[in-house]
């Protein structure tokens, strides 16, 4: 443990961080590595739901890129020395058809673009490397919701329910 706070410490004092700093920026990285976590585990249980497979697989593909983001998320927490969030809560899928859960991922990804961009000057000035890659996560949201406006409007609000 000392030597876990030792190193912390290096670090704290490496890049200048007070300690209100730095624990802001440790609660936005694990705010931000759980929204990943979370994420991906959504897309996958939707991904299952899918009638079909091009909607299965682009959800899938979806579900890996939030796993990248967590992991990088993941490396930035550990390279302060901190542990990562033992605790992801789930998400269980409860909407009636696959257009649905579409239309709530969708939603998701347009919260979660908002969390970032309120989370991002609390990183610009002391971490500007962790921003960066939270700014491409945000880059990546921005594709991620445009490929599921796609995939809604490809699909059928009437649809039966999940297959």
């Amino acid at each position: 443990m000392a030597r876990r706070m030792m190193w912390s410490d290096w670090w704290r004092k490496f890049l200048g961080f007070k300690d209100d700093g730095r624990a802001a920026v440790l609660n936005v990285l694990r705010h931000r590595y759980v929204r990943e976590k979370q994420h991906a585990m959504r897309y996958r249980q939707h991904a299952e739901r899918m009638h079909y497979p091009q909607f299965r697989d682009g959800l899938l593909g979806l579900a890996a890129e939030e796993e990248k983001h967590a992991e990088a998320i993941g490396a930035s927490i550990k390279d302060l020395g901190e542990k990562l969030p033992d605790v992801i809560p789930i998400h269980v899928a409860q909407e009636q058809n696959s257009w649905y859960y579409l239309r709530t991922d969708l939603e998701e990804e347009k919260r979660c673009a908002g969390e970032l961009q309120d989370d991002l000057p609390a990183l610009t000035g002391q971490l500007p490397d962790v921003a960066e890659l939270l700014e491409r996560i945000d880059g990546d949201g921005k594709r991620h919701r445009a490929q599921i406006r796609d995939m809604l409007a490809r699909s059928d609000p009437q649809s039966a329910g999940p297959a």
